[in-house]
């Protein structure tokens, strides 16, 4: 292991011990005093239970205090939004043990330090992928030529860009995890904005109990990376807001052009290799076990290992040799399964082949062979059926054509549902009846589709007729009604599979323009979450995909969207700014005459008997 490597772990371990302390004295298990020495402020940490338990045995000691004091050194739960949930302010004393007295003896204090100690190492847990990754971080900047006097030259400059490119299966998000799941980084702690940052403009945010600088994370995968002129906006306001700004990637070519020409670091790194594996089982059983079995670290195939490989294998505790026999399955299970990837796509290949008719392989066989123009005739051909299967694809939203009124129709005919008969609706029916008006000018070519408000946020509890409005305003304004919500999204089954029916739906929106976009459920499209959370990247996959649709469907004449929800506290910010659903109309409970309204529209004809006195019908005076 290098100078660097060493370095940098070294380094790791003291950041987390660090904050092992700190949540000790937070919990109640461990106290804090200051004193100021050579004119620095020093933390000075003492027991604050009877140390009389321990040993003096480091091994039994570290075992006994988290047998009987664990929960002094975890934090508190959190709920899905990283938010702490209700819990006692401090974990509860064990029956049988004793706090420290208050009043201290000075002849005690010798062993406070040895006790510290040992209750940083029994809380620390040292992340095999965490460490993993720093050493795959450090093989980077030797190969790149970057020191660290560099790197921390560029963190302390306003608005520093980087660009990391690491071939290794994993590595975009255990970067994201390791900057916010840990200090090593100076001038932190972080955290991560993954998407849509022009309309961020915070340097820093409380997140769990802390204030954290904010970094945006540009995506490198082709799944989630915004369009080139999003990306530019959201470098735009980053850099005007001095925020730093990291671009990871997994190949060295995945870094979009905009950061990787305007980068001030730019990392390369070779990826998992023997040499990083024997660091890694260096940093976790010592440098005499890996010399022992320096021969079966040189016989992995360390290309086939993703970090969370590593992770699986690689446990403090284990014995060496239990984690280089994982490591050679691993790599043997990892290339079997490209191998029937292969086999597969092969497959497909030849079935596809047999399918085919004489003519269809012939004029394929043809289009191979006749040339250039040949094979861009064949490729045109095929983008042209893949995009008219893409349209075929089902997107679950139904379409609803507006039901014909007419105004002088008599009183016996049911009435049809529109928003000016509707009661109840306050700022929505003024809405809606102030769209009509603009869409009439807008066909007759008197006004621009960007200058009418076609974005709405309905809001209000269960069963106050947000779906009713989506319906009577189709049929107000004579459009047709495209009818969807989140969960029919999220029936896809893999998250491609979920962000085409989102592009799906909206394009065929588009086809029925002028028209009605209604997406039911929108809250349940989520926040955005930093990258260390669980599911993080799905999440943001989709809220970023609902984003960029929304700003089309703003680019696309003739598209109106309305979104329903019972939670809007729970939509992404950014979904609610200008541009997108700007409109937020909140339908409130009916009161007494909205009732009776309501009564009086759906009774129709009918009302004059209901409400006739009893001797008009028949009845007994």
């Amino acid at each position: 292991m290098d100078r660097l490597a060493s370095f940098l772990l070294r380094r790791l371990a003291h950041v987390e011990r660090r904050a092992v302390r700190r949540l000790a004295v937070r919990n109640g298990l461990l106290t804090m005093s200051t004193a100021i020495v050579d004119g620095h402020v020093i933390g000075r940490f003492s027991p604050a239970f009877d140390v009389s338990h321990l040993t003096g045995d480091v091994e039994r000691d570290r075992q006994w205090m988290r047998d009987h004091l664990a929960g002094f050194l975890i934090e508190a739960p959190q709920d899905g939004h990283g938010r702490p949930v209700l819990v006692p302010a401090l974990p509860a004393w064990p029956d049988h043990l004793r706090r420290h007295p208050a009043n201290i003896k000075a002849a005690d204090t010798a062993a406070h330090a040895y006790v510290v100690r040992v209750a940083a190492e029994a809380g620390y847990n040292p992340s095999i992928k965490h460490i993993a990754t720093l050493l795959l971080l450090a093989a980077a900047m030797e190969q790149s030529g970057v020191t660290l006097r560099d790197l921390v030259a560029i963190l302390r400059q306003p608005a520093p860009i980087f660009s990391v490119a690491v071939l290794a299966d994993g590595f975009e998000r255990a970067l994201s995890q390791l900057i916010e799941d840990t200090g090593i980084v100076p001038y932190g702690p972080y955290t991560g904005v993954a998407a849509d940052f022009a309309f961020t403009n915070d340097l820093w945010k409380w997140v769990d109990s802390e204030t954290r600088r904010v970094f945006l994370q540009v995506p490198a995968g082709e799944t989630n990376r915004p369009s080139r002129a999003a990306l530019r906006g959201q470098l735009l306001r980053a850099l005007a807001d001095g925020t730093p700004v990291l671009a990871v990637s997994e190949t060295h070519n995945g870094v979009p052009d905009h950061v990787d020409l305007t980068c001030d670091i730019r990392l390369t790194g070779a990826g998992i290799d023997r040499l990083l594996i024997a660091d890694l089982l260096e940093a976790v059983y010592g440098s005499e076990a890996v010399m022992r079995h320096d021969s079966s670290i040189a016989k992995l195939n360390a290309g086939a290992l993703t970090l969370d490989d590593l992770a699986i294998a690689i446990r403090p505790g284990r014995p060496i040799l239990s984690s280089l026999d994982a490591l050679s399955g691993l790599a043997a299970l990892n290339r079997d399964d490209k191998n029937d990837e292969k086999d597969g796509d092969k497959a497909a290949s030849a079935r596809r082949l047999i399918t085919q008719s004489p003519s269809e392989r012939s004029g394929q066989n043809s289009g191979n062979s006749g040339g250039t123009d040949g094979h861009a005739s064949s490729t045109s051909s095929s983008k042209g059926k893949r995009k008219d299967r893409s349209r075929q694809k089902p997107t679950g939203a139904e379409v609803i054509q507006p039901e014909p009124f007419d105004e002088s129709s008599t009183l016996d005919a049911p009435p049809v549902l529109r928003v000016e008969t509707l009661t109840g609706y306050g700022a929505a029916k003024d809405w809606a009846l102030g769209l009509k008006g603009d869409l009439g000018d807008y066909l007759g070519g008197e006004l621009a589709w960007s200058q009418m408000s076609t974005k709405l946020l309905l809001s209000g509890p269960p069963g106050t007729g947000k779906t009713t409005f989506a319906r009577a305003l189709c049929n107000t304004l004579q459009v047709p009604l495209v009818v969807t919500s989140v969960s029919t999204w999220l029936q896809g089954e893999y998250l491609h599979d979920v962000l085409d029916r989102m592009a799906d739906t909206f394009a065929e929106a588009r086809r029925h323009a002028p028209c009605i976009l209604f997406i039911d459920e929108i809250d349940g499209i989520g926040q955005r979450a930093p990258a260390s959370r669980s599911y993080a990247d799905y999440w943001n996959a989709c809220v970023n995909k609902l984003l960029e649709l929304l700003d089309g469907a703003l680019k696309a004449d003739g598209v109106i969207v309305v979104g329903a929800t019972n939670r809007p506290d729970e939509i992404d910010e950014a979904i609610r700014r200008s541009g997108r659903l700007e409109t937020h109309i909140e339908i409130p409970r009916p009161d007494i005459p909205t009732l009776a309204g309501i009564l009086a529209h759906h009774l129709g004809s009918d009302l004059d008997a209901v409400t006739a006195p009893d001797t008009q019908i028949g009845g007994q005076p």
